[in-house]
């Protein structure tokens, strides 16, 4: 999606819907954040902060990330800081199995989305992995090269960067 639809998306007024302005949260925060797998964001931890990074390790590929906190960033961890239990996120009790509940947490806001969609207008429903496609796809028209955006998004190589990017 362009930066006209990220714009809607964040100043969309979710205040009486707190399961949809969860979901918005969630995908905005992937964006802010390069773009981040949303897995990797149901399973990050607060020890994951570390000063102004957020620094984790790519479930997909093991690979070491950090992530500079700017004040988007900020304001969605804040509005979270007081989440029980070590993750950072609200997504799963901590009775679940963390798999299981990052299953069940990605259907209910992948639903969330889809009504958050039709908020905005769109003819396509908001996915999850549309903040991570997005983020790369913005980066490269502001003339972030491709190999910079690769590493931020944490491929292997640039091929793998080039699916992500528009034509």
């Amino acid at each position: 999606i362009d930066e006209d639809v990220i714009s809607r998306l964040k100043t969309l007024d979710l205040s009486s819907k707190p399961r949809l302005a969860f979901s918005r949260d969630m995908f905005m925060f992937s964006f802010y954040a390069r773009g981040m797998a949303f897995i990797d964001l149901a399973y990050l931890t607060k020890e994951n902060i570390q000063g102004e990074y957020i620094i984790y390790r790519r479930h997909k590929t093991g690979q070491l990330m950090r992530v500079g906190m700017n004040r988007q960033i900020i304001r969605i961890l804040t509005k979270y800081e007081n989440t029980v239990g070590e993750y950072v996120f609200p997504l799963f009790t901590e009775e679940q199995e963390p798999y299981a509940g990052y299953k069940n947490a990605y259907h209910k806001i992948r639903y969330a989305l889809k009504k958050i969609s039709c908020s905005l207008g769109l003819s396509t429903p908001l996915r999850l992995h549309a903040a991570r496609h997005s983020w790369a796809t913005i980066a490269k028209e502001h003339g972030i090269p491709v190999h910079i955006i690769g590493e931020c998004l944490g491929h292997m190589s640039e091929e793998t960067t080039r699916i992500y990017l528009k034509d």
